[in-house]
């Protein structure tokens, strides 16, 4: 399961056509819902299949993209060829491309809604997101001035 704070799926949400208008895109409330649901599965499908089902947050394989594919695929018991770390190589490191490319600044990408969200937006979406953010470590930035001053909004989590 690959999950994302929600101000950054948000944020990303914003460009794309297919999404305002739709509830279970554009709302933060049901998007939240979403995302505790997700947490309530996954704390049961990581005990019902611990050696099958992973989470991985989106941030956490952004800003380490080697060492988290590295647990990736040593954790479903694939190797680590050098095709993939070519890819790293090349699609982690600078912006090419709009907003679908593949290549991206791995370590910028997932907090540009820090600087694309108003702090009006971003307290929106920390209102309907208090449990989900809390059950997959996400911290409420408090200020505009703290968002827009290299913010760092990851905290610990469990599934298990």
């Amino acid at each position: 399961l690959l999950i994302r704070d929600p101000r950054g799926s948000m944020q990303s949400r914003k460009h794309r056509v297919w999404c305002p208008g739709r509830p279970d895109c554009d709302d933060p409330s049901t998007v939240c819902s979403d995302m505790q649901l997700d947490y309530e599965a996954a704390i049961e499908l990581s005990q019902r299949f611990p050696r099958r089902f992973r989470v991985v947050r989106y941030e956490d394989l952004s800003l380490n993209p080697y060492k988290m594919t590295k647990e990736i695929l040593q954790f479903y018991g694939l190797p680590y060829h050098p095709e993939v770390k070519m890819f790293l190589d090349t699609h982690t490191k600078q912006d090419v491309g709009g907003v679908s490319s593949t290549y991206r600044d791995s370590k910028s990408a997932p907090f540009h809604w820090t600087k694309d969200l108003t702090f009006d937006e971003v307290k929106i979406i920390q209102d309907s997101c208090v449990s989900a953010m809390r059950s997959w470590g996400y911290r409420n930035a408090t200020s505009e001035r703290e968002l827009y001053d290299n913010f760092n909004p990851l905290l610990p989590y469990s599934v298990s």
